[in-house]
């Protein structure tokens, strides 16, 4: 039963204290508040001024199955073509394509792998397309990138492996528009950051705060009954 009573006891404490800790928050609320607003100005700011935005151009390649004498699909080579997708891919990363995208291009001052770190290639769910995408600090080198990638694929695969049914379906194009830094996430993120930071500062002076406020306080402070209250008058 003793038992019982210390259990109750301990849980109507913890309520008081949720219930002070939940009121001390109100009553920083515009804390909170304004340094989530620093936090988003700050990540703003940050993001639009120091962080090196990012450009992608894309282009779309296919290789097209031929048709029989009769007009129709050749099927073997519909299925011959869609195993062969991702040896094109493995081809369009390879060496001896992107070798030559940096020489044509005179990019080799940037480091002996920097086309290849700019390159991503995707095969479109269920479809022969391959998607090669370029990613630089450049919206024009980009494109160039792809453009040249492109061409040295397909002269690579006629010359080495007599494969001549290639198509572009999409030719790269300049992207102004960066793909990164993504502005509006980074602010977000800096709001939230500068509420985890109040918020947090805000339960840590709670915590840390051993004075009594209360009646109740000096009650379970002193563990006597409080027989009388002085009440407290501001200088006017």
């Amino acid at each position: 039963m003793e038992e019982i009573r210390n259990t109750t006891e301990s849980n109507e404490e913890i309520e008081i204290d949720l219930s002070r800790l939940f009121n001390e928050i109100k009553k920083k609320l515009k804390f909170i508040i304004l340094l989530a607003v620093i936090g988003a100005i700050v990540a703003f700011i940050f993001t639009t001024m120091f962080v090196i935005k990012k450009y992608a151009s894309s282009a779309d390649i296919y290789p097209k199955t031929n048709t029989t004498d009769t007009g129709t699909l050749d099927y073997n080579a519909l299925n011959a073509n869609t195993k062969m997708v991702n040896n094109y891919m493995a081809i369009i990363q390879g060496d001896s394509v992107l070798d030559v995208v940096t020489k044509n291009l005179k990019l080799e001052d940037r480091g002996e792998d920097f086309v290849k770190s700019t390159i991503s290639v995707t095969n479109e769910a269920n479809t022969e397309i391959i998607k090669i995408t370029a990613t630089t600090d450049d919206p024009k080198l980009s494109k160039d990138i792809v453009d040249e990638t492109v061409s040295q694929f397909i002269s690579y695969v006629k010359d080495k492996i007599d494969v001549k049914n290639i198509m572009i379906l999409n030719q790269a194009k300049v992207e102004e528009t960066p793909v990164a830094p993504n502005v509006k996430m980074n602010v977000v993120i800096g709001a939230l950051l500068g509420i985890m930071i109040s918020g947090g500062i805000v339960v840590l002076r709670f915590l840390l705060d051993k004075r009594l406020h209360t009646k109740d306080d000096v009650e379970a402070y002193l563990e006597i009954p409080v027989l009388a209250e002085v009440p407290y008058f501001e200088d006017k």
